[in-house]
């Protein structure tokens, strides 16, 4: 299986993906959390907050690909 990690994280450190990062952490998660704090339900405020979790979830996917090879590691080939 192919280690990604070194491309993930070379791109991740592009202008290009730290924008990719700012704009989902800042843009989208932050206006989903402001979209929460000013909804009428509690049932609406759970759901955005929910899918504001999703979006870090995302990042921190995106951030671990760069720094996990992709063949799990140093394993035992025994």
């Amino acid at each position: 299986m192919d280690d990604w990690s070194n491309q993930f994280k070379s791109f991740l450190n592009t202008p290009l993906g730290q924008e990719l990062l700012r704009t989902l952490r800042e843009d989208l998660h932050d206006n989903i959390v402001r979209d929460a704090e000013q909804s009428k339900t509690q049932e609406t405020a759970f759901g955005l907050l929910k899918e504001a979790s999703g979006v870090i979830k995302t990042i921190e996917h995106l951030q671990m690909l760069a720094v996990v090879p992709s063949d799990g590691g140093n394993r035992d080939k025994n």
